[in-house]
Formats: C-alpha cells, sequence, structure tokens
C-alpha cells in the first residue's frame, strides 16, 4: 500500500521531498489540507483532518452534525424532557443514564408562551448553564422570513444544540405533505451545515401511536434516532413514561426502553430494575419487621395496583422471603437483610 503524502520544500536544502499526511502536524493540515469544489477532499486527506473527538451529544440517540425526532402524544412530558435534555447536555450530566457530550443548547418553543416556560423552568429549582431559550407563537421555519429570524437566532447564540418544540407549530404548510416537509429539513440542514450543530425536533404521534409520528414519513428517512416516547402511569399517579428507540442510525437499538418517573422537581429519573413492584412491596414489608405488613396499607401507599401488588405478595411467599399468618397480613421471613 503507498504512503500518502504530498511534496514540499525542504526550507533548507531547498529540494523538493515527499512529506506523509500522518508527519504533518494537525494544526497544518487545516491549511494545506483545501477542499476541491468547495467541500470535496481525497479520502487519503479526508482520514487525516483533526475532526472533532465528541461523536454525539447524546450516546446513540443524539450525534455530532445530527438529528433526532422525540414523538410523544400530549401530556406525557415530552417539553418537561426537551428542558431536561438541554439542561444535561449544559452542565455535562448524563440524561437518563445515558452520556452526553457538554455543549451549548438553544430551546426554541412554538407551543408555549413566555410565562408559562418561565414558570417551567423555576418549579424546576435547577440552574441551566449553556442553556438559552425563547419563545415565538409567529416564526414559520418554511418561510423565508421566519427561517431569517431563526437564523438571527442562531448567529446570535451558536449553538451546539438546537431543540425545536413542537414542529406543527413551526411550520406553515401542511406536515402530511412531502414536499412541505421537504422545505423544512432542508433549511434544518442548512442551519446544520451553516453552525455545525445538532437538531432535536419534538413531535407529536397519529391516532396510532405504534405507527410513529404523524405526517409524512420524510421525517422519519431524515433522522439519526427516531423515539418513541409513552405514558405508562394512569391519571392520579406520579408521570412514568417509557422511551422506546424506533431507529438509530448508528448504533443498534437497545433491548430495553428507558423507563423513567418524573421526580418532584420537573425532570425525569431512570427506573431502574429495583424498582419494581415485587422489590417495592418486597423493601416494604422489610421495613415492617418484627411487625406485620398489611396489604391493603401497602396497596394504599401507591406501589402498585391491586393485582400487582397481590402477585408480588405471592412471588414473595412462594420464594420464603415473606410469610403469611393471616388473610391479608404478612411477616419478613428471610434471615437476610435484617431478618431473624
Amino acid at each position: 500500500m503507498s504512503i500518502e503524502g504530498i511534496w514540499v520544500i525542504d526550507p533548507v536544502s531547498e529540494e523538493r521531498v515527499w512529506l506523509p499526511y500522518d508527519e504533518i502536524p494537525n494544526e497544518v493540515r487545516w491549511q494545506i489540507f483545501k477542499p476541491i469544489g468547495g467541500f470535496i477532499y481525497p479520502v487519503g486527506q479526508f482520514v487525516q483532518l483533526e475532526l472533532p473527538k465528541v461523536p454525539y451529544f447524546i450516546k446513540d440517540w443524539l450525534p455530532k452534525r445530527g438529528r433526532c425526532v422525540i414523538y410523544a402524544p400530549p401530556k406525557s412530558g415530552k417539553s418537561y424532557l426537551s428542558l431536561q435534555i438541554a439542561r444535561h447536555i449544559g452542565s455535562n450530566i448524563p440524561v437518563l443514564g445515558i452520556p452526553v457530550n457538554q455543549g451549548v443548547v438553544l430551546i426554541v418553543q412554538f407551543e408555549l408562551g413566555a410565562e408559562i416556560l418561565q414558570d417551567r423552568l423555576m418549579r424546576t429549582h435547577r440552574d441551566y448553564p449553556n442553556v438559552y431559550v425563547g419563545t415565538t407563537f409567529s416564526l414559520k421555519i418554511d418561510s423565508d422570513g421566519g427561517f431569517r429570524m431563526l437564523e438571527t437566532a442562531m448567529a446570535a447564540v451558536e449553538p451546539d444544540v438546537l431543540i425545536l418544540d413542537p414542529l406543527y407549530k413551526m411550520i406553515a404548510g401542511d406536515e402530511n405533505e412531502t414536499r412541505d416537509m421537504r422545505v423544512v429539513i432542508d433549511n434544518l440542514d442548512k442551519l446544520l451545515e451553516i453552525y455545525n450543530c445538532s437538531v432535536l425536533v419534538i413531535h407529536h404521534p397519529g391516532k396510532d401511536l405504534r405507527k410513529g409520528g404523524r405526517g409524512s414519513s420524510v421525517l422519519e428517512d431524515w433522522v439519526d434516532s427516531y423515539l418513541e416516547m409513552k405514558k405508562t402511569s394512569k391519571n392520579g399517579e406520579p408521570l412514568k413514561v417509557k422511551i422506546t428507540p424506533k431507529m438509530l442510525r448508528h448504533a443498534e437499538l437497545p433491548p430495553e426502553p428507558v423507563v423513567a418517573q418524573m421526580d418532584d422537581h420537573f425532570e425525569f429519573q431512570l427506573v431502574t430494575a429495583e424498582d419494581t413492584v415485587k422489590d417495592k412491596v418486597r423493601a416494604y414489608v422489610r421495613s415492617c419487621h418484627p411487625g406485620s405488613a398489611n396489604r391493603g396499607e401497602i396497596i394504599a401507599s401507591g406501589i402498585g395496583s391491586n393485582a400487582s401488588v397481590q402477585d408480588a405478595l405471592n412471588g414473595l411467599v412462594e420464594e420464603k422471603i415473606i410469610e403469611r399468618v393471616a388473610r391479608g397480613e404478612y411477616f419478613w421471613a428471610s434471615k437476610e437483610d435484617g431478618g431473624d
């Protein structure tokens, strides 16, 4: 295999010498390697370019210069999630257990007024370093004027990540028409190239969540990751969601979805395997030791439904972790974790 390089003039001997690419200092390569036709490089030069070492802003979900869509029905907490994602990227904190790389984030909110957005941010009792927000009801990214407005904001902030929430409010065209949506994604690609940023779009599904985000399929074809967010809790219960990647262009689909529950500060916290109803029932009965635990009180504590709590109790009895001593009454029986 031949060694890739260029001919240069030796400043001492003034003779032409062959200089391999890998011997050229990184800071000099950008001066030597000039694209042809505006953006084309020979492969030998392209692989030697010192490109950013950060391949993602959210591992697997949002690559650098990438595109992500999160779609969810109303009242699923998707706008809260977008604020949380922004804060975690800006603060360099893993989001829902997923590694991030720090960057500047711009959120443009098209559905909430400034007062409501401010209230949501204040209710989290969090700081938002490197995060910028703005609200607008009139900006339409598929119009010339709207695109210029957004570009002006981008030029002022120069974000690494642009979050747009939600899709249907930022377009003048028909989201069901491929031609109209093509204008939207083309304009977003312009911003991506000009500002070297990533784009995350919050979207709504159709009537059938299983069929993905509503509207033209060109949006799904455009993205690097396509994430479904679904509410799994019942009314009156703490908001719990399941986030399932439906497509990851640069990674394998995970075996299980992300399960998270909203905390008292309006951010989602990862629900781990230890947070199952069975484990919660186990912990409840143990906390009552040496006294008994009452089935009705366990259910009233909000651990789970009647059926799920009873299934958990039956399973723990079979495993001899607890003992049924009377109708609806259970004692801790295990010798582990403080049992007799």
